[in-house]
């Protein structure tokens, strides 16, 4: 019998008593392996299993601070230190450099890997920190966001989720009340500027 395959990815499903099932499925890794999603960028041992500190990053992809897309070109092999923990990342601040510590991601803007574990000899384990298309940190200095000018953009699509801005801590949507103001001034007026007021602040947006 044929194999039908999978509506996006294309992979092969045998059918229930085909032969030579290899076949399919050493077709369907290799599309996997291909995948951006799945093997760009990529921390693994350099040999299965590891019999060396040796690691391997796989050619990718990634999302650069200005929005455009940069390219690593891999690694191998990539010696590691020994009984150790080491934390994998491209630096966004210098160019997308490879940078391997022992201390643990930065806080400045990067694109994490992996984090590799080590005995005296050998790779013990890899940890997969890849977070798709997206920047641990902050953005560059002069990047501006476009918008579109049809259906909008929103910040935060429901009440209870939190923002703040300029350092403050994030709050939920501050309640503001149904109140009009009157023609004259009177407490019911300086009830609401007062309301608004706490709500700019609370939100970071004044000192």
């Amino acid at each position: 019998m044929s194999n039908t395959y999978t509506p996006n990815a294309r992979l092969a499903l045998p059918a229930a008593g085909d032969r030579n099932w290899n076949v399919a499925m050493s077709g369907d890794f290799t599309i996997l392996d291909a995948l951006a999603p799945v093997g760009g960028l990529v921390v693994s041992t350099n040999e299965s299993p590891s019999v060396s500190l040796n690691a391997r990053i796989a050619p990718g992809g990634y999302l650069k601070q200005d929005g455009t897309i940069g390219q690593y070109a891999g690694i191998v092999p990539l010696a590691l230190a020994a009984s150790a923990t080491s934390y994998l990342y491209l630096d966004l601040t210098n160019a997308g450099a490879l940078v391997v510590n022992t201390t643990g991601f930065p806080t400045t803007a990067h694109v994490r890997l992996g984090v590799v574990t080590t005995s005296a000899t050998a790779i013990t384990g890899v940890v997969d920190s890849r977070t798709a298309i997206q920047v641990a940190g902050s953005m560059a200095d002069g990047v501006n966001l476009t918008l579109g000018s049809s259906v909008g953009t929103q910040i935060a699509t429901a009440a209870s989720q939190k923002l703040a801005f300029f350092g403050k801590p994030p709050i939920t949507q501050p309640t503001m009340g149904a109140a009009t103001a009157g023609s004259t001034y009177t407490a019911n007026e300086q009830t609401m500027l007062q309301t608004v007021y706490n709500a700019l602040r609370n939100l970071g947006l004044g000192s």
